[in-house]
């Protein structure tokens, strides 16, 4: 006899990464905002106004994807898969030809490239019959 437990999908996965999705979204929209306000206030950054434009819009991403996957919505499981995959792809490429040029070195970029694994695994998992009843 098998134990129904070990049948279904932990519930929490998907939820942890929308809540991951949502730091990382209101991080993004933060960097974004600061960035484009000191700018503006005449501090000289190596970010420029396109850079904060891209990573406000990256977060606006991450949070839409997020909050709409916390809602039990499967477009937000869409947004937030197809966002992750898209930034773990574009990181891996920038840590692979940025090694192959200057060493191999930990750094941000890898940090970058775990979180955003990280949620792609966690957005993967399948959905519990809880939350197709509820969508």
């Amino acid at each position: 006899m098998v134990d129904q437990r070990e049948r279904r999908p932990r519930r929490g996965t998907a939820l942890v990464a929308g809540w991951l999705g949502v730091l990382v979204g209101v991080a993004g929209i933060g960097v974004g905002t600061a960035t484009a306000a000191l700018r503006a206030v005449g501090r000289e950054l190596d970010l420029d106004y396109v850079g904060a434009g891209i990573v406000g819009g990256l977060g606006v991403v991450y949070l839409l994807g997020a909050v709409l996957l916390l809602r039990r919505r499967m477009l937000g499981r869409r947004a937030l898969l197809t966002v992750a995959a898209v930034m773990a792809g574009a990181t891996s490429l920038v840590i692979v030809l940025n090694g192959a040029s200057h060493g191999w070195r930990f750094g941000p970029l890898d940090f970058w490239l775990v979180l955003n694994v990280v949620i792609l695994a966690l957005s993967l998992s399948e959905p519990t019959r809880r939350w197709t009843t509820t969508r």
